[in-house]
This record gives structure tokens, C-alpha cells and sequence, in this order.
């Protein structure tokens, strides 16, 4: 992930007299944008080096063989590569010097942005090989390797009997690791995507194996749950290799419905009031007119969007879906026969993934399910602001909250990332009881118990990889 990477970076910046006196705010803002007229050439050197060799990793032993090699244990020969590759690894990486080398994952699909402190000049692995998934004879359970690619294993989990309940609510090309230490917003109605996690298997800063959690049963009641207190930063800790999660039982009968609103405050009271029913659903996302052109391009879309999950017995999904139009009062038009972004071919999921990832996306906004429609009026007028096309996509939890992802059609730019990140962090602030998640914005937090947390963090890290092998700290 490169969060206490990252928060490290800064806080050792501060130190430096030449930027000591500076807001953190102004100093984030110059690391992130690389701006060489506020920053020594060091730190810009830092911003712009890259690590230096890339391994693609096909086994476990070619991992953890690394992993030593990295961390002193074992020598550059024992990679057995040959003397070509073996030269080019030992130059590059510098092994001989009295200097640390660093391990980084390189996600497959980034919704938003990389960090801002990339690994200095050691490995970067590559999972993309990596695909491997099984599905125990008892339970509903699946084993995925985390170079598998989401998709794949939607499909495969259907085909055998089991429904995978956490899906995208952005729908790019998302392998399970990016939902590990990348920024894929997998997750279902009822929970996000680590409640579906019963373990990790790993590998260690010390080249061990090791397993977080339990993968035959969820271990989330216990008091000391180091699985999920970890999950959200585990590529810091360790490097994941197999995800074990919990599936659901293919449901005997399911239909998606498509809801489509001409009013912002319809959508809204809607939301509010399927929220408090109770009733459950695989899935709710909503898009807006933005969105649902890019899902489905070349169809007029309305304002508003909504496609709802239905499962159930084939006796009882009508009375369901009476409840859900209900519940859903306000709605212009009702269908069945619109298809929804999880069920349609690989091929053409792939497509849709590469028509969105166009987009210029800074973060996700949580905010209360009534606020839908005050969050896109807001977006709309900073859309106007910044003279560029905005939308979002956006799902709904049984809590009440809204997980939305707005996007910006503009260049990818880092000065122009920034910008709009700060403007949706301001326009959300205007929003009661919302809240903007970003990479940028976790550096931002200035509470004093959140970097009390980070401390906290900080030193935990140390103790777990005191090799510093894994998403190494760095200092200017």
C-alpha cells in the first residue's frame, strides 16, 4: 500500500530545516506534484526513482528465495538465474553495499493512484502469473491466489455452486490482491470485502510461511482478531499469496432489476427507505448518467441508475421484488432486461473495464444513503468549476451509507489529481455525516489520535519486519 511508507516520508520531511516551516498541508501538496522549486534535489530524486529489477513470482519458492535474498539471508546465487540475469539483479539492486533493499507489490489495476514515495530502487514483484484457485469439497469457500483475476473467479464460483459476494463497485480489471494492498472497492450489500476474508497465507520479512486467520471458518468474533486488525495494511506486514474467502450459496433463483430516476431527491428518499426495510440483496449500485454511459455505451441514459441484486426461492423472489418496488417509490421506469456489469462475458466485462478506467478517479466519498442526491448536485457544480464532465458510481450498504466514486473526464495529471482531490475533500465537508477516503487524504488527517494510530502502526511494522524488507520505510 505504501501508507507508513509514505506518512513516514513526510513526517522525517519536516525535520528537514529547509522545509521545517512549511504546512503540511503546502509540503504534501509539493511531494505529491514533485514540485522542484519548493523541494532540495534529494527528495525530488526520491519522487522519480523506481525499483530497479521486476519479478514476475509463479511459486511460493521463487518468493521466499527473494525474500532472503533481500533480507541478508541468503546470497544473490541462490536465485538461480543465469549469469546474464544474475549480473544485471546484483548490479542493479546494489548487493554488496551497505544499503537496505526493499520489497513493493505491484497492484494490476489502480482505481486512483499510486503513493507518492515509490520503493527506492529494490524489487518490484509481479503476481500477474500467479492464478491459481480451488474450492474445497465442504463449505462455501474459495482458495484464490492473488494474481487471480476477480472476474475469473465470479465466474468459476457460479459455475461450481457458490456466489462470490463482494463485487466492484467501480468495475475495472481488479485481481483479488488489488482488493488486498491496492484500492478495488470490492463489497457486497451487507459487509465490505474483509468480512469475507477468513485468512491470508503469506510470506514473512524473514522469508517464512505464515497463515493469518482460519480458512475453513471466519474468525472475525474473536477478541484478538489479528487477521482483520491487519488486513487493511497487510502488504506492509507481509507479502500476501492466497486469499481464503467465504463464499455464499448460489441462490435457486436471482434477477437483477434496473431502476432508472429523473430526480436527484427521489433517489435519495429511496435509498433512505430500502435501507430500513431489511431486506437483503447480493448487491445495489446506482449510477449516474456519466457512469451509465460508459457502462453501457451508445443508450441514452437517465439521470440516475439503479440496479438491484434479487435471490431467493423462484416462490419467493416476486413477493421480493414487490417489496423492492416499494420500497423503491419515485422511480421513472422499471426493467428486467437491462444486464448488469458482473453477469455479462469476460470479454465484455473487460471492455466496460477499459471504457472506466479512463476516468479520472481521486477517492471514494462515504456519506449517508439520503445525501445521494445532494452529493451529485455538488459534483455536478464543481464539474462546472473545473470545466471538465464529472460522474460517479456508487453502492449501497443495509447500514444506510452510500460508498461513491466520482470521476473526472480530464488528464491524468498529478497537479490536476491533486486539485480535485482537494475540491471533493471541501465539497464533502458541506455534507453532514460524510467522508472522504483517499490516499491523499489519510496523509492530510491531522487528528491527533489518528496520527497517534499511525505511531502505533509505525512501530508494529518495525517489529514485523525488522529487515526491513517489506514496503520499507524511507527517509529523505
Amino acid at each position: 500500500m505504501g501508507l507508513l511508507r509514505d506518512w513516514n516520508y513526510i513526517e522525517a520531511a519536516t525535520e528537514i530545516p529547509a522545509l521545517s516551516e512549511m504546512i503540511r498541508e503546502a509540503l504534501i501538496h509539493a511531494l505529491f506534484v514533485r514540485n522542484d522549486r519548493v523541494l532540495p534535489r534529494e527528495i525530488i530524486a526520491d519522487l522519480t526513482r523506481t525499483p530497479a529489477v521486476t519479478v514476475k513470482i509463479k511459486d511460493d519458492a521463487d518468493l521466499r528465495k527473494l525474500v532472503q535474498v533481500l533480507n541478508g539471508s541468503e546470497s544473490t546465487m541462490s536465485l538461480g538465474l543465469d549469469a546474464e540475469d544474475y549480473n544485471y539483479f546484483r548490479t542493479q539492486l546494489g548487493v554488496g553495499k551497505d544499503r537496505e533493499i526493499g520489497l513493493t507489490v505491484r497492484p494490476h489495476a489502480l482505481l486512483t493512484y499510486d503513493w507518492l514515495v515509490p520503493e527506492q530502487r529494490g524489487v518490484q514483484v509481479d503476481f500477474s502469473g500467479y492464478e491459481g484457485m480451488q474450492f474445497p469439497a465442504k463449505g462455501q469457500t474459495a482458495l484464490a491466489q492473488v494474481g487471480l483475476p476477480w472476474k475469473r473467479l465470479y465466474d468459476e464460483a457460479l459455475a461450481k455452486g457458490h456466489l462470490l459476494p463482494a463485487v466492484p463497485t467501480v468495475p475495472l480489471d481488479f485481481t483479488v490482491g488489488d482488493a488486498v494492498w491496492g484500492d478495488a472497492p470490492l463489497a457486497s450489500y451487507d459487509a465490505e470485502f474483509d468480512a469475507y476474508v477468513n485468512a491470508v497465507r503469506t510470506i514473512s520479512a524473514f522469508g517464512h510461511r505464515t497463515r493469518v486467520g482460519f480458512e475453513e471458518a471466519a474468525n472475525n468474533g474473536t477478541g484478538y482478531d489479528v487477521l482483520h486488525g491487519t488486513l487493511p495494511l497487510a502488504s506492509e506486514f507481509y507479502v500476501p499469496l492466497e486469499v481464503g474467502l467465504r463464499l455464499a450459496p448460489k441462490p435457486a433463483a436471482q434477477k437483477t432489476l434496473t431502476y432508472t430516476y429523473d430526480d436527484g431527491a427521489k433517489l435519495s428518499a429511496s435509498f433512505d427507505k430500502l435501507a430500513r426495510t431489511g431486506q437483503r440483496f447480493p448487491w445495489v449500485h446506482v449510477a449516474d448518467a456519466a457512469a451509465a454511459a460508459v457502462l453501457r455505451p451508445g443508450i441514452l441514459a437517465d439521470p440516475f441508475t439503479v440496479q438491484v441484486a434479487l435471490a431467493g426461492t423462484a416462490t419467493g423472489l416476486p413477493l421480493r421484488e414487490k417489496a423492492l418496488d416499494a420500497a423503491l417509490a419515485g422511480y421513472k421506469v422499471k426493467s428486467a432486461e437491462v444486464p448488469d456489469p458482473f453477469g455479462v462475458p469476460a470479454a465484455e466485462y473487460a471492455k466496460a473495464a477499459k471504457r472506466a478506467e479512463r476516468g479520472l478517479f481521486v477517492g471514494e466519498v462515504r456519506l449517508p444513503a439520503a445525501s445521494a442526491g445532494d452529493l451529485a448536485a455538488r459534483l455536478k457544480g464543481l464539474g462546472q468549476q473545473v470545466a471538465a464532465k464529472v460522474g460517479f458510481y456508487a453502492s449501497l450498504r443495509a447500514s444506510g451509507t452510500l460508498s461513491a466514486f466520482p470521476f473526472f473526464d480530464h488528464p491524468k495529471d498529478r497537479t490536476h489529481i491533486y486539485d480535485l482531490s482537494k475540491g471533493v475533500a471541501r465539497l464533502v465537508e458541506k455534507i453532514p455525516g460524510a467522508v472522504f477516503v483517499s490516499r491523499l487524504a489519510h496523509l492530510w488527517n491531522e487528528e491527533p489520535a489518528y496520527l497517534a494510530r499511525m505511531r502505533l502502526l509505525r512501530e508494529i511494522k518495525l517489529a514485523f519486519d525488522s529487515p526491513h524488507v517489506l514496503e520499507p520505510l524511507v527517509r529523505p
